[in-house]
């Protein structure tokens, strides 16, 4: 580990769908020296729908005062989705509970991204409109309503836009790290990890990927994933996109690798983190290593033989 290098403030697992990050992560949360504020829980707030990426995306190649209010609205959705305790009608996280700030610092980090709000009517309300809502609505005038002239915000420079999530996450985080190394699970895309990740100041990144049988097995069995020629295309875009990925902030690593050279795996992660090689975790490789090489046993001939043919750079 070079000593003159900085520890960052964040530690980002990030997979890239039944990859095996789950492992990597218990090795680091299970060390005791990493501030773990969501025990686990997946934060997801850049790469979900209508999360960070998206409002961003709004603030640039996208920008459009319609475009501007209503990622604006989307964004406030989805966060107080977040906000909200799980229920079949939010599928909140709860996040407050663990985040003490997380719902007055969102409310503010919405106002310090919005340039400006000049309520007007825009065609775009009307055009999502369900014929239900045209009909209720015009009954509504009909009848003497005055009709409330909407928010119509917009949004900040993608410059200032990016400071202010960052500020935003480290007023959510910081306060009660006392110092350590801040361990988020999925806060980010691995797909998309430098545009996804720039949102946390002074990050480090880690993306795992696995052998293509045993990600298409799992995939299949727990998201209904079942077409092999679908997960073939789907498995070489993930692969074009990561080896696009070139930045010394980010580390690519196999769970193979990880599980069956853990010891120089956990090295190599070290000095990437810049944290300690000498702190044991509790993590137990070999459980993980069951998981290795399943699908030899519940994928059929016909669709190992397309995977391993059509994959054969990626099979380990």
């Amino acid at each position: 580990m070079d000593k003159n290098a900085l520890t960052p403030k964040y530690i980002i697992v990030l997979g890239t769908t039944y990859s095996g990050s789950g492992a990597i992560f218990d090795y680091f949360s299970k060390r005791g020296d990493l501030y773990n504020p969501l025990l686990g829980e997946e934060y997801e707030l850049p790469q979900i729908t209508n999360g960070l990426l998206a409002l961003e995306a709004a603030c640039n190649k996208a920008f459009d005062p319609a475009t501007c209010e209503y990622a604006i609205s989307q964004f406030e959705k989805i966060t107080n989705r977040l906000i909200n305790t799980w229920s079949k009608q939010t599928m909140g996280k709860n996040f407050p509970d663990r985040l003490k700030l997380f719902k007055e610092e969102f409310e503010k980090f919405t106002k310090e991204v919005t340039a400006t709000d000049f309520p007007m009517k825009l065609n775009w309300r009307h055009y999502i409109q369900t014929p239900l809502q045209k009909i209720i609505n015009i009954a509504k005038r009909k009848v003497g309503f005055i009709d409330i002239i909407p928010k119509t915000r917009i949004l900040v420079s993608e410059d200032k836009f990016v400071f202010s999530a960052q500020k935003l996450h480290d007023r959510i985080f910081l306060p009660e790290s006392a110092g350590c190394p801040i361990l988020l699970n999925q806060a980010g895309s691995g797909w998309n990890a430098l545009e996804s990740t720039k949102y946390f100041s002074s990050s480090k990144v880690v993306i795992i990927t696995r052998d293509p049988r045993d990600q298409f097995l799992e995939i299949k069995q727990f998201k209904k994933g079942n077409s092999v020629r679908g997960f073939v295309n789907w498995y070489k875009e993930m692969q074009a996109r990561l080896k696009k990925i070139e930045d010394p902030k980010i580390l690519k690593i196999s769970f193979e690798n990880f599980v069956n050279e853990y010891e120089n795996s956990v090295e190599i992660l070290c000095k990437h983190m810049t944290l300690p090689d000498n702190i044991s975790s509790n993590y137990q490789p070999n459980l993980s290593k069951k998981n290795i090489g399943k699908f030899s046993q519940l994928l059929s001939k016909s669709e190992i033989d397309i995977i391993e043919t059509e994959l054969s750079d990626y099979i380990f």
